[in-house]
């Protein structure tokens, strides 16, 4: 029997060879076949097999053959380990293979948020969405859904409107428009004479800006950009209507085009509104009474224009709007006969061209502008001629800026960058009395400025570290003004992304034309002595995000100086001037939080505590605190976006209001708000019909922003567009 096996193996090694040549397809030298499994023996489909000349992959049950193959054949798979071997030479050779997993790495992408400008890459940077399927009532309204930004203005179509930041003063708020400062003259700006379709997007920087724009930002920067006309090939159409409480109805149209390298907009708008509602009087006025706020319509028509060229790296781009407004101004409540058919009739105009090009590693941009605006104040007509004045009031603004910046790659985890800018220009500034034309004023100034600003970002995995130092120099008029920001902040990666920054820097605002040379009655006379207000401050954040939870700590601190205020003094009479006598000290805890419920659905929430005190004349232990500066604001929002359907709310708080230096008066009583609005979206074809509604001050509140300034109660509004494209 032994005998038997050892010449039954000895007939099947002969015999091998001549069955092996038999299966080999004709012309192949050698066969290679077997099977790829993973570890737990199943079988792996599409492991590729090649000896560097061909590839052949494997089939659903992990089979593969190739033929012909060369000394060393290679198995791989995504997500497994490579397997290498040599060829032994056989003419027919089974190899089954075991791939070991192995994860797999992906190079670390880093998503951050910079700023459109080139120049001011703000650490503290926010950026505000806008909604484009949402209906806006003003520019104020866009901004307020953070409890940081604020306006103590009545919020009505219309109406004068500004803003503040972090409990600073309006006019401590720099507005710029496509790069270009709108008030940096010390003036608060009027954002009602920005239409807010026109707006394509907001950045926010807090706390002494001046580094990055100049005068008038001790309290921050709000940079608005203007929308440049279509970034697709189509062409689109719109035309609006709007209804509202307080006799308010407006009409708008818009077109956005591309033609090749060129993109074109065109914006129209013109509203009008009564303006007049009913108010509660105060208890001791006349108990459980009510008054008309009449003699308050607005009206103002408005259009924007962009043509912008692009090709090759270089951006050609020119704006323009135009806003012509009328005005009823009555005055506060307890001096309605005083100021009585009082109007305000005007307009104001921007305009800019620039150009953004590069050479070679360097970007350069540089803006042309010239801001017009004009205004006729008359109080001729009072029942009672206690101020009567009629006086002509012109601010125009033009200037030059060119900007370069830079970014090099030291090392694939280190980047450096730097910025320089210059600027310069030129404001004039008339006050016309039409009733007596010997007080007539007439002012011009020079400005100019150079900003440096260097920065760098190490990127070490896991943890990401930033740090800016910004300077600049100005000189305006006979000041010069030096200012500096410092920022940092590290970034940790992981399940918890963490983010630990702060800010250091300082600021300064002009006295304004208004504040020099006012002689706007005979009970309010200018100071051409005034002096910049000055400011330092710091802030320090703390955020932590979680999937899509985030939630943010904020502390702010400001130092302001030479603090301009109006006081009394006698001087035949009693009359008004303004003095650098106010010094104030304005701390801030501020909280954010948001939740993305669904893709569909975000809920966020903000606070604000402020500590604001007037340190002019006692020390910071009994020191009164600024007026119209509430102590405590917060807000909670939802957004809906589901399908072609939207819903939004917001809820607000605002704390108690002081509303003179020395407190003692009685404070403005807190107030709640709800506002919220619903929108659709109905598309067939190349239509789009999107009707919207709104209510604002859902609870029908009485309260008041300033003393004996009462506040419309609740507000409806609807409107519908249609959009058409091709």
């Amino acid at each position: 029997m032994k005998r038997f096996f050892c010449c039954l193996a000895l007939v099947t090694l002969i015999a091998l060879p001549l069955w092996a040549t038999r299966d080999l397809p004709d012309g192949a030298r050698n066969m290679i076949y077997g099977q790829v499994r993973d570890e737990s023996g199943k079988a792996l489909e599409g492991a590729v097999v090649t000896d560097g000349r061909q590839t052949v992959f494997s089939a659903a049950d992990g089979s593969y053959t190739l033929l012909d193959g060369g000394e060393w054949i290679t198995v791989s798979r995504v997500g497994y380990k490579e397997q290498r071997f040599r060829h032994p030479k056989l003419r027919v050779w089974q190899r089954d293979v075991i791939l070991q997993t192995s994860p797999i790495v992906l190079p670390t992408v880093r998503v951050t948020e910079t700023s459109l400008d080139p120049f001011s890459q703000a650490a503290d940077l926010l950026r505000i969405p806008v909604d484009e399927e949402r209906s806006y009532l003003s520019t104020v309204d866009l901004l307020s859904s953070s409890t940081a930004l604020r306006s103590s203005d009545t919020p009505l179509k219309g109406e004068s409107q500004r803003i503040s930041i972090l409990g600073n003063l309006a006019r401590h708020t720099l507005i710029m428009l496509d790069g270009v400062p709108l008030n940096p003259h010390g003036e608060a700006y009027d954002l009602s004479l920005l239409d807010p379709e026109s707006i394509e997007s907001v950045e926010v920087i807090k706390n002494n800006a001046s580094a990055y724009g100049g005068g008038s930002a001790i309290g921050g920067i709000v940079r608005i950009r203007s929308k440049q006309g279509s970034q697709t090939s189509e062409d689109e159409g719109s035309v609006g209507v709007e209804l509202g409480s307080f006799g308010y109805a407006k009409s708008s149209f818009g077109f956005l085009s591309s033609h090749g390298d060129w993109h074109l907009r065109l914006n129209l708008s013109e509203f009008t509104a009564r303006n007049d509602f009913t108010y509660d009087l105060r208890n001791w006025w006349a108990a459980d009474s009510t008054a008309k706020r009449d003699n308050n319509a607005k009206r103002q028509s408005s259009i924007s224009a962009a043509a912008s060229w692009q090709t090759r790296g270089t951006l050609l781009a020119l704006q323009t709007s135009y806003e012509d407004f009328h005005r009823e101004l009555p005055g506060t409540v307890n001096f309605l006969e005083i100021y009585r058919y009082a109007w305000l009739d005007g307009y104001s105009s921007q305009n800019r061209a620039s150009l953004e090009t590069k050479a070679g590693p360097v970007s350069l941009q540089g803006i042309a502008w010239l801001n017009l605006n004009s205004s006729v104040y008359d109080n001729t007509r009072a029942p009672i001629p206690f101020f009567l004045n009629r006086y002509r009031q012109k601010m125009d603004s033009r200037g030059l800026r060119a900007t370069a910046s830079m970014e090099k790659e030291l090392k694939p985890f280190w980047r450096l960058s730097g910025s320089l800018a210059a600027e310069t220009g030129r404001n004039r500034y008339q006050n016309l009395n039409l009733l007596l034309q010997s007080q007539d004023l007439k002012h011009r100034s020079r400005f100019s400025n150079l900003s440096l600003r260097v920065g760098s970002n190490l990127d070490a995995g896991t943890f990401s570290l930033s740090q800016a130092a910004a300077l600049r120099y100005d000189h305006a008029g006979k000041e010069d003004r030096l200012s500096w920001r410092l920022e940092a902040d590290l970034k940790r990666f992981g399940m918890v992304e963490s983010t630990l920054g702060g800010t250091l820097g300082t600021s300064f605002s002009l006295p304004s034309p208004y504040d020099l040379y006012w002689k706007g009655d005979s009970q309010t006379l200018g100071n051409p002595a005034l002096k910049s207000e000055l400011s330092k401050g710091w802030q320090l954040w703390l955020q932590n995000r979680y999937g899509p939870f985030s939630l943010k700590a904020a502390w702010h601190q400001n130092d302001i100086k030479n603090l301009i205020q109006w006081r009394q003094i006698q001087m035949n009479g009693n009359v008004w001037k303004p003095f650098n006598i106010g010094r104030a000290s304005i701390r801030n805890l501020e909280l954010e939080s948001s939740l993305q419920v669904a893709k569909w659905l975000e809920l966020s929430a903000s606070a604000l505590r402020t500590k604001a005190l007037d340190l002019s004349t006692l020390p910071a232990s009994c020191a009164p605190k600024l007026m119209y500066t509430p102590e405590l604001s917060y807000a909670i929002n939802l957004d809906l976006n589901w399908k072609n359907l939207g819903f939004w709310s917001k809820y607000s708080f605002t704390g108690k209001q002081w509303v003179t230096p020395d407190n003692l008066a009685t404070p403005l009583n807190s107030y709640d708000l709800l506002d919220m609005g619903v929108t659709w979206s109905f598309d067939w074809q190349n239509f789009r019909l999107s009707p919207h509604f709104s209510v604002r001050n859902v609870m029908n509140k009485q309260y008041e922003v300033y003393a004996y300034v009462p506040q419309p109660g609740i507000a409806f509004y609807g409107g519908l567009s249609l959009k058409l494209g091709r």
